[in-house]
This record gives structure tokens, C-alpha cells and sequence, in this order.
């Protein structure tokens, strides 16, 4: 087994990407470096579905060679990898489900995927993630659980698991995920890593199999705040090919003094104590940056509400995404995906016209506590990674599904925790087009705070030497 710098690989994609423009190493170096732990790995994390390492080492080798005649991009030969519902030319997208094990490969790159090729990034894989994207434990019944890097037997997150795992493992310099509730940023929480849900529309859909079209984001995950200019700069741009897409109009990152909004859930977001301990001491942390904290009321109705209705639009399009598949044989899907789908079948257009507009007011509520401030702050998620083979906690999307509701930016990053505890997440919603004022607050948060990305210590236990 070849070698693999653990030091190397925890540096954020920033660090990578000065040490290839330096000559400390090539892509060719690097990318066998992040093969070797992928390969490692596997057994432990199981974060990626595929890995072509001959064609990645090639595409590595080509990028070495366009460093050499100045005509490198930016994201040249940087290795990164996708989640297995977005399309990458020529390999299988599985999006998790056993329905799709033996589909045709994908014919071309949905237009992120392009871009990232087009900015010199290497395609190492396709990342696991939570059967059909409706879920957020990434216990996939095909494809075997992927685990949390910083503690073995425990979720990552989802349905984007397999990015924030291979982000925070090491595994690749960054990540594109899928979001529709939460689903970019409640791995990142849940992993120790930053992911970033952008507004609605400013990155296209095209190429993904969908959950939900009001709802679905692709959004990237990296190792700090401040890779996620470079990555946004890449993926984002109208698709006139996409019904979803947008010209959204990025607005320059605000500076001076922000309000941030701190919304009074009391008890209704059941948030643990520790995770709201550590929020606390976060937003006292952007207090100490010269920002203005303001508490904000509750919401007119619970979290849970809106999040259920959201449930049911995605259960009614899983219904049509995949069609086929379940007018066919239905044991190809997991007993608890055929359960949500069937729950969904005897369902009215009324009921399901009810839930939209409960995801209308949700959206309003959201507007409306922005209309208070130039921040929301809250957590990320209501708890803590937790085990596999312990109940599910029905409110992990609580507090992220809002920005899915209404198009708005939202970022989740990791907060200070103690040596040897799990992540936490802190969640930074803002206005539509705002992305640029979120990375800018979140570099400055992981500023202060002296933040270093490494690889979790759990990954000493199977790290190729």
C-alpha cells in the first residue's frame, strides 16, 4: 500500500492548492497520495461508491503538464470528489439506490461537474450517501453505512454523508454535495467540516437525480471557510438548460459591524445542551468580532411542522423521479424508503397542496426574521453525530430545511469543541445573493479562533504509512 502524508492531506484546499503552485509536489503526487487513503479508508469510512484511479492518475498527469505550460486554472490539480447523484461522464450515478445499481453510465457531466473539470480539478470518485438522498444518517442498505471519521460506528450525516466524511478524513480536498433540507450542511456539522448551501438557483440542477425541484441545491464542502470563494466561483453560473436555475446576482461581502439574528426557539427545537452551549460561546465569538447579536422570536408555528411538509413534497416527487423503477419490482428499495413512498401514494392533491403552503410560510417566517437583521445564527443541527443502531432524532433537519424554503444562502462551520468530542456546527443563513458576506463572517469566525483543519485522530487506526 502506498504512502499518504496525514498532514498534507488534513491542510485545507487553499494549502494544497499553494503547495502545487509552489512545485513543493504535483498532482500526480497528490492525487496517489489521496488514492492511497481512499483505499485505506474503505473499510472504515466506506465514504465513496467508485474510485477510477487510472483515469484520475491520468487526468492528474494532464494537469501537471498544463501547469508546466502556465495554463493552469483554479482548481488545478486538486483532487476532488462528487456525491453518487450527480452526474459524472461515463460512471454510473447510483444516487444510493439499488434500482439504479446497473443503470447506464452517465452520458455526460451535469454542468458542476463540468466546471469543476474545466477549473483543473481531478475527479477521484463518487461519494455514498443516503439511499434516494432522503435521509440524513447515510446507513445505505446497498452500499454499507458510511461512518464518521472522528468516531467509527457513527453517522456523518446526511444525505451527504460520504462528502462531509471524505472531506474531514482527508479523502479528497473538497466535496459537492446534494441539499434539500439540510443535507450539505448537517454532514458538515456532523463531521467538523464547512458546507455551504448557496440561494436557489445559483448553482444548476441539471444532471442530479432529484428529491425535490423547489427544494434541491448542490453545494460544496471544504475544509475551511476560505476555500469556498475559489468553489463557488467555479460551480455557480445560469443554466438556461435548467428549469431551477437562476442569474442570481452575488452581492459583494458586507463590511463593518453585522446584526446577527439569534432566533428564541426555547425548548421547540429540542436543540441538546451541549450544542447550545457551544453556539452560545460561537455567537459570542462574532460579538468579540465587532458584531451585533439580536434576539429574534420564535417561530408562529414549529420547525417540525414545516420540515414534515417538506418530507411529503419529497415523497410525492420520489414517486415520479422514479417512476419506473417502483412500478416494477419494489423489493429493490429499502423496506423504510418503500414505506415513506407508499405513505406518500395515499396522500390527496389537497393534502399535498396543504404541505406546500406550509413551506410557503415557512419561507415568509424566514424572510421575516431577516428583515431584522443581516445574519441569522443558529445551530446547525439540534445534536451531535450519534450511533448507528439508535433511534433516529426526527429534528436533524429542523433548523436547515428553512433556507431550503426559501432559496436562501445558509453555511453551516465547525464551532471550538474539547479534544476527543464529536462536532459541532454553527448555521449562518443569509439574503439571497449574500453567499459572499456568509464566507467572509465564517472566515473571520475560524480567524478568531485560530482554526487548523487536520484529519480526525480516529483516522490513525487504518492511515496507510
Amino acid at each position: 500500500m502506498s504512502r499518504a502524508d496525514m498532514q498534507l492531506l488534513g491542510r485545507d484546499l487553499t494549502t494544497q492548492a499553494a503547495a502545487l503552485a509552489a512545485g513543493e509536489l504535483s498532482s500526480v503526487e497528490l492525487v496517489g497520495q489521496v488514492l492511497a487513503a481512499i483505499d485505506a479508508s474503505q473499510p472504515a469510512v466506506n465514504s465513496y461508491i467508485a474510485v477510477d484511479a487510472d483515469a484520475a492518475l491520468a487526468a492528474a498527469s494532464a494537469s501537471d503538464q498544463r501547469r508546466a505550460r502556465g495554463q493552469a486554472g483554479a482548481l488545478e490539480g486538486l483532487p476532488v470528489a462528487v456525491k453518487d447523484n450527480i452526474d459524472v461522464a461515463g460512471v454510473r450515478t447510483t444516487a444510493g439506490m439499488g434500482t439504479r445499481r446497473d443503470a447506464p453510465p452517465a452520458s455526460a457531466d451535469s454542468p458542476s461537474v463540468a466546471a469543476l473539470r474545466g477549473a483543473g480539478a481531478i475527479l477521484v470518485g463518487k461519494l455514498n450517501m443516503h439511499e434516494a438522498a432522503m435521509g440524513a444518517d447515510n446507513d445505505n442498505p446497498f452500499y454499507g453505512a458510511c461512518h464518521n471519521p472522528h468516531r467509527p460506528g457513527y453517522t456523518p450525516g446526511g444525505s451527504s454523508g460520504g462528502s462531509g466524511a471524505a472531506v474531514a478524513a482527508g479523502l479528497c480536498a473538497a466535496a459537492l454535495g446534494t441539499d434539500t433540507m439540510g443535507s450539505v450542511r448537517i454532514p458538515a456539522s456532523y463531521c467538523g467540516v464547512v458546507g455551504l448551501k448557496p440561494s436557489w438557483g445559483a448553482v444548476s440542477t441539471r444532471g442530479t437525480v432529484a428529491l425535490c425541484r423547489r427544494l434541491d441545491h448542490i453545494g460544496p464542502l471544504a475544509r475551511s471557510a476560505r476555500d469556498l470563494r475559489v468553489l463557488l466561483d467555479t460551480i455557480a453560473g445560469f443554466d438556461p438548460d435548467c428549469a431551477q436555475s437562476r442569474a442570481i446576482g452575488f452581492v459583494p461581502a458586507a463590511t463593518g459591524s453585522l446584526r446577527i439574528g439569534v432566533v428564541d426557539f426555547g425548548d421547540a427545537a429540542q436543540v441538546d445542551a451541549d450544542v447550545q452551549a457551544a453556539f452560545e460561546d460561537g455567537v459570542q465569538v462574532l460579538a468579540a468580532l465587532g458584531h451585533r447579536p439580536l434576539v429574534l422570536p420564535g417561530p408562529a408555528f414549529t420547525s417540525g411542522q414545516a420540515r414534515r411538509a417538506g418530507l411529503l413534497m419529497c415523497e410525492a416527487e420520489l414517486l415520479v423521479e422514479h417512476a419506473e423503477a417502483w412500478a416494477g419490482d419494489r423489493s429493490r428499495f429499502s423496506p423504510l424508503l418503500a414505506k415513506l413512498m407508499g405513505w406518500a401514494e395515499g396522500k390527496s392533491a389537497a393534502e399535498l397542496a396543504a404541505a406546500s403552503q406550509l413551506v410557503d410560510r415557512a419561507q415568509v417566517q424566514l424572510q421575516q426574521w431577516l428583515a431584522q437583521c443581516d445574519v441569522l445564527a443558529m445551530p446547525t443541527a439540534p445534536q451531535r453525530a450519534f450511533a448507528f443502531g439508535t433511534p433516529v432524532p426526527a429534528n436533524q433537519a429542523d433548523l436547515t430545511a428553512y433556507a431550503n424554503m426559501a432559496g436562501n444562502p445558509a453555511l453551516s462551520l465547525p464551532l471550538p469543541v474539547p479534544a476527543g468530542e464529536l462536532p459541532v456546527g454553527m448555521q449562518l443563513v443569509g439574503r439571497i445573493g449574500d453567499e459572499y458576506t456568509l464566507v467572509a463572517l465564517a472566515e473571520a469566525f475560524q480567524r478568531a479562533v485560530s482554526w487548523q483543519p487536520a484529519v480526525p485522530a480516529a483516522c490513525n487506526q487504518w492511515w496507510p504509512r
